[in-house]
């Protein structure tokens, strides 16, 4: 049988789709042995899918929404409305939820002002959430994982162009969540199935 190209699915998320032969042939050519990107992009995209390397060239981690702006901790008064559904304003269930989540019975006053920024263990919990699931980073991992890359054709007998990994902790104590692709075939690889998923979503290469 002919052997085909085929981008692997591995880690959390396990599976590959067929790369056509034509498009194939060009990652190949273009990423694999010219090192330089290849990405047909949709006409208007409605999000951005961003690869983030140090060369620009290898070891890419994804990220959907921009990385490079740097998450803004929410005010006392944000953190409730989106979080705990509670107003601010209301002192006895501010009081009953810093009891029960957060501080100790005796705290007189309660230390919240509502337009500051939220801190202490409501901070790292926050932090531990952007990791898993609210960071861009996690989104590009929760949203590709939803998506049907695997195309169920399996890759027997075929050559594996490209390779994206999905992780969660990536050592122990870590709740890093996020897609790496290792190479610009794999983006390209990548790209080619989204568009075939018509999902307007555009990949875009960074540097950090």
């Amino acid at each position: 049988m002919k052997r085909r190209d085929f981008l692997s699915l591995c880690g959390l998320v396990a599976g590959s789709c067929l790369v056509p032969d034509a498009m194939a042939r060009v990652i190949r050519e273009t990423c694999v042995l010219a090192r330089e990107p290849y990405l047909i992009l949709p006409r208007n995209p409605s999000d951005t899918l961003y690869a983030l390397s140090l060369d620009g060239k290898t070891d890419f981690m994804l990220h959907l929404g921009d990385p490079q702006e740097p998450a803004q901790p929410p005010t006392w008064r944000e953190y409730f409305v989106e979080f705990e559904d509670i107003d601010i304003k209301d002192e006895d269930a501010v009081r009953h939820w810093w009891i029960e989540q957060v501080g100790d019975p005796e705290d007189e006053p309660i230390p919240i002002k509502p337009d500051d920024e939220i801190d202490g263990a409501v901070l790292q919990k926050w932090e531990w959430q952007q990791e898993i699931t609210d960071g861009p980073s996690a989104r590009a991992f929760h949203h590709l994982s939803d998506l049907p890359l695997d195309d169920g054709t399996g890759s027997r007998g075929g050559n594996r162009l490209g390779r994206l990994r999905f992780i969660e902790g990536n050592q122990p104590g870590s709740n890093l969540t996020y897609v790496e692709a290792p190479d610009l075939a794999t983006l390209a690889c990548l790209q080619n199935r989204l568009n075939e998923l018509d999902e307007d979503l555009a990949i875009e290469i960074k540097g950090w």
